[in-house]
């Protein structure tokens, strides 16, 4: 999506969106630095008082980056001329959000159910199983 249109009314909003594109294209050249199966653990946080923060995602990121990034120093620094050193952070990434079952049956398939938990009396266990899933589901 291009916002450039818009800063060109509100200088305030210009700056931010320069602002915005500095940070993705710095991110990415910090990114193609780094070794590729450690990119999408790690997301370039900001620059504080000469420090390029990173932002990594778990610990295996984090001591993965620290170790690598002494070495790599000079490469970041010619990304941007304020870089003095280098810091990383854990931030963990929160865990999804755990799936509800939305899934619904019938009145018609909860009596089926039921009527073939009666007829399966013969196989208690599944019968059993067949009244659990009913009576849950009648709830």
């Amino acid at each position: 999506m291009n916002l450039d249109h818009l800063g060109k009314q509100d200088p305030h909003l210009a700056n931010l969106l320069r602002s915005a594109h500095y940070w993705q294209r710095l991110d990415a050249q910090v990114k193609q630095i780094l070794p590729a199966n450690l990119r999408p653990h790690f997301q370039t946080a900001c620059i504080d008082n000469g420090c390029l923060i990173l932002l990594a995602a778990n610990n295996m990121a984090a001591s993965r980056l620290r170790m690598i990034l002494p070495g790599l120093l000079a490469q970041v620094q010619q990304l941007d001329h304020s870089i003095i050193e280098v810091r990383t952070k854990i931030v963990p990434k929160p865990p999804a959000a755990p799936r509800e079952n939305r899934l619904r049956l019938s009145k018609t398939a909860l009596d089926t159910l039921d009527d073939s938990a009666q007829q399966l009396q013969h196989h208690p266990e599944l019968a059993e199983a067949l009244q659990r899933l009913v009576s849950r589901h009648r709830k």
